[in-house]
Protein backbone atom coordinates (compact mmCIF):
# COMPACT_ATOMS: atom_id res chain seq x y z
CA UNK A 1 0.00 0.00 0.00
CA UNK A 2 1.15 3.62 -0.70
CA UNK A 3 2.70 5.53 2.29
CA UNK A 4 3.40 9.19 3.44
CA UNK A 5 4.59 11.34 6.34
CA UNK A 6 1.59 12.86 8.39
CA UNK A 7 1.93 16.51 9.86
CA UNK A 8 2.66 14.99 13.21
CA UNK A 9 5.51 12.28 14.64
CA UNK A 10 2.84 10.30 16.69
CA UNK A 11 3.79 6.44 17.99
CA UNK A 12 4.98 4.61 21.06
CA UNK A 13 8.13 3.90 22.99
CA UNK A 14 10.58 6.18 20.97
CA UNK A 15 12.18 9.35 20.53
CA UNK A 16 14.54 11.17 18.21
CA UNK A 17 18.02 12.85 18.36
CA UNK A 18 18.29 16.44 17.20
CA UNK A 19 20.08 17.05 13.77
CA UNK A 20 19.95 21.30 13.98
CA UNK A 21 21.01 23.04 11.18
CA UNK A 22 18.92 25.91 11.70
CA UNK A 23 18.86 29.19 14.06
CA UNK A 24 16.91 28.38 17.11
CA UNK A 25 13.49 29.93 17.26
CA UNK A 26 14.16 32.11 20.46
CA UNK A 27 16.15 32.03 23.75
CA UNK A 28 15.50 30.12 26.73
CA UNK A 29 12.10 30.79 28.81
CA UNK A 30 12.64 32.31 32.40
CA UNK A 31 12.19 30.07 35.31
CA UNK A 32 8.99 31.80 36.33
CA UNK A 33 7.81 31.75 33.44
CA UNK A 34 8.56 28.37 31.38
CA UNK A 35 6.35 25.40 31.65
CA UNK A 36 4.47 25.86 35.36
CA UNK A 37 5.70 23.72 37.77
CA UNK A 38 9.31 22.65 37.80
CA UNK A 39 10.29 18.96 37.54
CA UNK A 40 13.08 19.91 39.93
CA UNK A 41 10.02 20.76 42.49
CA UNK A 42 9.52 16.56 43.11
CA UNK A 43 8.00 15.65 46.29
CA UNK A 44 9.97 13.76 48.73
CA UNK A 45 9.62 10.27 47.78
CA UNK A 46 8.73 11.08 44.34
CA UNK A 47 10.33 9.40 41.25
CA UNK A 48 11.43 11.19 37.98
CA UNK A 49 9.05 10.65 34.82
CA UNK A 50 9.45 7.85 32.55
CA UNK A 51 8.05 7.12 29.65
CA UNK A 52 5.94 3.95 29.72
CA UNK A 53 5.60 1.40 27.33
CA UNK A 54 3.13 1.78 24.75
CA UNK A 55 2.75 5.98 25.74
CA UNK A 56 1.69 7.79 22.70
CA UNK A 57 4.07 10.38 21.67
CA UNK A 58 4.54 13.27 19.52
CA UNK A 59 8.61 14.18 18.49
CA UNK A 60 9.93 17.40 17.34
CA UNK A 61 12.65 18.89 17.36
CA UNK A 62 12.75 21.44 14.86
CA UNK A 63 9.83 24.43 15.86
CA UNK A 64 6.93 24.82 18.44
CA UNK A 65 4.96 21.37 18.84
CA UNK A 66 1.42 21.56 18.35
CA UNK A 67 0.26 20.52 21.79
CA UNK A 68 -3.45 19.67 20.18
CA UNK A 69 -1.69 16.52 18.85
CA UNK A 70 -2.61 13.33 20.87
CA UNK A 71 0.36 12.48 22.67
CA UNK A 72 0.84 11.44 26.18
CA UNK A 73 4.70 12.78 25.85
CA UNK A 74 6.62 14.85 23.75
CA UNK A 75 10.37 15.09 22.79
CA UNK A 76 11.35 18.62 22.13
CA UNK A 77 13.58 21.13 22.32
CA UNK A 78 12.45 23.81 25.17
CA UNK A 79 13.91 27.13 23.51
CA UNK A 80 11.59 26.78 20.60
CA UNK A 81 8.28 26.41 22.66
CA UNK A 82 5.38 28.98 23.81
CA UNK A 83 6.29 28.77 27.79
CA UNK A 84 2.39 28.49 28.14
CA UNK A 85 1.79 25.62 25.88
CA UNK A 86 4.39 23.87 28.49
CA UNK A 87 2.46 24.83 31.05
CA UNK A 88 -0.87 23.22 29.29
CA UNK A 89 0.62 20.14 29.26
CA UNK A 90 1.45 19.88 32.61
CA UNK A 91 -2.16 20.93 33.43
CA UNK A 92 -3.57 18.07 31.49
CA UNK A 93 -1.18 15.91 32.96
CA UNK A 94 1.44 15.39 29.97
CA UNK A 95 4.95 15.15 29.86
CA UNK A 96 7.90 16.60 27.77
CA UNK A 97 11.79 15.61 27.36
CA UNK A 98 13.62 17.95 26.91
CA UNK A 99 17.01 17.96 23.97
CA UNK A 100 20.10 18.71 25.49
CA UNK A 101 23.28 18.52 23.39
CA UNK A 102 25.40 17.27 25.90
CA UNK A 103 28.99 16.95 24.43
CA UNK A 104 29.01 19.26 21.67
CA UNK A 105 28.24 23.27 20.67
CA UNK A 106 25.54 24.32 18.45
CA UNK A 107 26.45 27.99 17.53
CA UNK A 108 22.55 28.97 17.91
CA UNK A 109 22.28 28.58 21.49
CA UNK A 110 22.27 32.03 23.53
CA UNK A 111 25.12 30.82 25.95
CA UNK A 112 27.59 29.72 22.59
CA UNK A 113 30.21 32.74 23.34
CA UNK A 114 30.33 31.63 27.33
CA UNK A 115 31.88 28.58 26.57
CA UNK A 116 35.91 28.96 26.51
CA UNK A 117 37.58 28.87 23.08
CA UNK A 118 40.30 26.18 24.27
CA UNK A 119 37.33 23.60 25.33
CA UNK A 120 35.79 23.98 22.19
CA UNK A 121 37.30 21.33 19.51
CA UNK A 122 36.77 19.90 15.88
CA UNK A 123 33.55 19.95 13.75
CA UNK A 124 31.05 17.11 14.28
CA UNK A 125 31.52 14.89 10.95
CA UNK A 126 28.24 15.29 9.58
CA UNK A 127 27.36 18.26 10.86
CA UNK A 128 29.60 21.17 10.35
CA UNK A 129 28.44 24.18 12.09
CA UNK A 130 28.72 22.06 15.20
CA UNK A 131 31.88 21.93 17.40
CA UNK A 132 33.17 18.88 19.93
CA UNK A 133 33.59 20.26 23.93
CA UNK A 134 36.57 19.41 25.72
CA UNK A 135 34.28 17.59 28.35
CA UNK A 136 36.82 17.79 31.28
CA UNK A 137 37.04 21.31 31.17
CA UNK A 138 35.17 22.36 34.38
CA UNK A 139 33.68 25.89 32.62
CA UNK A 140 32.13 23.51 30.10
CA UNK A 141 30.49 21.45 33.13
CA UNK A 142 29.93 24.50 35.09
CA UNK A 143 27.54 25.43 31.26
CA UNK A 144 25.79 21.99 31.33
CA UNK A 145 25.00 22.28 34.76
CA UNK A 146 23.65 26.12 34.05
CA UNK A 147 21.31 24.44 30.45
CA UNK A 148 20.13 21.20 32.87
CA UNK A 149 18.95 23.65 35.74
CA UNK A 150 17.09 25.75 32.63
CA UNK A 151 15.51 22.76 31.80
CA UNK A 152 14.30 21.88 34.99
CA UNK A 153 12.71 25.53 35.49
CA UNK A 154 11.23 25.17 31.83
CA UNK A 155 9.23 22.31 33.39
CA UNK A 156 10.91 19.39 31.52
CA UNK A 157 10.11 15.74 32.99
CA UNK A 158 13.66 13.97 31.22
CA UNK A 159 16.58 14.57 29.14
CA UNK A 160 18.72 12.40 27.20
CA UNK A 161 21.63 14.32 26.77
CA UNK A 162 23.20 13.71 22.63
CA UNK A 163 26.92 13.36 21.72
CA UNK A 164 28.06 11.55 24.74
CA UNK A 165 30.78 8.95 23.22
CA UNK A 166 33.73 11.90 22.98
CA UNK A 167 35.86 9.16 23.12
CA UNK A 168 35.03 7.41 19.74
CA UNK A 169 35.43 11.36 17.78
CA UNK A 170 37.56 13.06 16.47
CA UNK A 171 37.52 15.66 18.84
CA UNK A 172 40.80 17.25 18.99
CA UNK A 173 41.09 16.13 22.20
CA UNK A 174 42.55 13.11 24.05
CA UNK A 175 39.31 12.03 25.36
CA UNK A 176 39.42 8.32 26.94
CA UNK A 177 36.47 5.67 27.61
CA UNK A 178 37.12 6.49 31.01
CA UNK A 179 36.64 10.53 30.16
CA UNK A 180 33.62 9.79 28.38
CA UNK A 181 32.02 7.60 31.22
CA UNK A 182 33.19 10.41 33.64
CA UNK A 183 31.18 13.19 32.15
CA UNK A 184 28.11 10.76 31.66
CA UNK A 185 27.52 10.00 35.03
CA UNK A 186 28.31 13.61 36.10
CA UNK A 187 25.66 14.74 33.74
CA UNK A 188 23.63 12.11 34.69
CA UNK A 189 23.64 13.12 38.81
CA UNK A 190 23.08 16.87 37.41
CA UNK A 191 19.65 15.73 35.95
CA UNK A 192 18.66 12.89 38.30
CA UNK A 193 19.35 16.27 41.26
CA UNK A 194 17.23 19.02 38.88
CA UNK A 195 14.09 15.87 39.43
CA UNK A 196 14.26 15.20 35.80
CA UNK A 197 14.95 11.16 34.38
CA UNK A 198 18.11 10.66 32.15
CA UNK A 199 18.36 8.68 29.24
CA UNK A 200 21.11 7.61 27.70
CA UNK A 201 22.14 6.80 23.72
CA UNK A 202 25.26 5.41 22.53
CA UNK A 203 28.03 2.81 21.88
CA UNK A 204 27.94 -0.37 23.79
CA UNK A 205 31.01 0.75 25.50
CA UNK A 206 28.91 3.52 27.10
CA UNK A 207 25.44 1.13 27.42
CA UNK A 208 27.19 -1.26 29.15
CA UNK A 209 28.75 0.02 31.72
CA UNK A 210 26.01 2.87 32.24
CA UNK A 211 23.09 1.55 32.50
CA UNK A 212 22.32 1.44 35.77
CA UNK A 213 22.70 5.27 35.86
CA UNK A 214 20.50 6.42 33.68
CA UNK A 215 16.70 5.39 33.17
CA UNK A 216 15.86 4.75 29.32
CA UNK A 217 17.70 4.16 26.31
CA UNK A 218 17.52 5.97 23.55
CA UNK A 219 18.63 4.42 20.10
CA UNK A 220 18.85 5.90 17.01
CA UNK A 221 18.52 4.00 13.79
CA UNK A 222 20.25 1.40 15.59
CA UNK A 223 18.37 -0.90 12.84
CA UNK A 224 20.70 0.41 9.86
CA UNK A 225 23.72 0.40 12.10
CA UNK A 226 23.08 -2.77 13.35
CA UNK A 227 23.72 -1.82 16.83
CA UNK A 228 20.35 -2.65 18.44
CA UNK A 229 21.92 -5.35 20.38
CA UNK A 230 23.50 -2.53 22.32
CA UNK A 231 20.02 -1.53 24.23
CA UNK A 232 19.50 -5.14 25.52
CA UNK A 233 20.95 -4.44 28.86
CA UNK A 234 18.09 -2.10 29.21
CA UNK A 235 15.16 -4.08 28.27
CA UNK A 236 16.94 -7.23 30.64
CA UNK A 237 16.82 -4.67 33.41
CA UNK A 238 13.03 -3.71 32.50
CA UNK A 239 14.40 -0.14 31.58
CA UNK A 240 12.76 1.17 28.29
CA UNK A 241 14.15 2.01 25.33
CA UNK A 242 12.70 4.27 22.86
CA UNK A 243 13.42 3.94 19.38
CA UNK A 244 13.31 5.55 15.91
CA UNK A 245 14.95 4.89 12.42
CA UNK A 246 15.72 7.37 9.51
CA UNK A 247 13.65 6.64 6.97
CA UNK A 248 10.87 7.26 4.51
CA UNK A 249 7.40 5.88 3.43
CA UNK A 250 9.20 3.00 0.71
CA UNK A 251 11.78 2.60 3.69
CA UNK A 252 9.19 1.84 6.70
CA UNK A 253 7.41 -1.25 6.18
CA UNK A 254 10.84 -3.16 6.34
CA UNK A 255 12.37 -1.41 9.05
CA UNK A 256 9.04 -1.54 11.12
CA UNK A 257 9.26 -5.52 10.49
CA UNK A 258 12.53 -5.55 11.49
CA UNK A 259 12.05 -3.08 14.58
CA UNK A 260 8.91 -5.55 15.22
CA UNK A 261 11.17 -8.72 15.18
CA UNK A 262 13.69 -6.79 18.02
CA UNK A 263 10.59 -6.31 20.25
CA UNK A 264 10.67 -2.33 19.73
CA UNK A 265 7.88 -0.23 18.89
CA UNK A 266 9.64 1.86 16.04
CA UNK A 267 8.64 5.06 14.30
CA UNK A 268 10.34 5.91 10.92
CA UNK A 269 11.38 9.77 10.83
CA UNK A 270 12.31 12.19 7.78
CA UNK A 271 15.89 13.05 8.30
CA UNK A 272 15.37 16.41 9.55
CA UNK A 273 13.24 15.52 12.79
CA UNK A 274 10.71 18.22 11.42
CA UNK A 275 7.34 16.22 13.34
CA UNK A 276 7.25 14.32 10.47
CA UNK A 277 7.44 10.42 10.42
CA UNK A 278 5.58 7.14 10.54
CA UNK A 279 5.02 4.79 13.66
CA UNK A 280 5.63 1.10 12.97
CA UNK A 281 2.27 0.17 14.61
CA UNK A 282 -0.20 2.01 12.24
CA UNK A 283 2.06 0.12 9.72
CA UNK A 284 1.78 -3.59 10.51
Amino acid sequence: MGLAFGAACNGSEGTLVVLHDAPSAGAAASAAGAGGTSAGALASGEKPYVPAANARWLAQLDGAVDIRDDADFFYLDAEQQDPDDLAALHAEGRHYLCYLSGGSLEPFRPDFDDFPDSAVGNPLASFPRERWLDVRDQTVRQLMARRVQALAAQGCDGVPPSSLAVHAADTGFDLTLGDALDYARWLAERIHAAGMSAGLSGTSELTGELWPTFDFGLAISCIAGTQCSEYAVFAQAQKPVLHVEVGDAETAPQVCKSAQMLGFDALVSDPGFSGQCLACRDIL
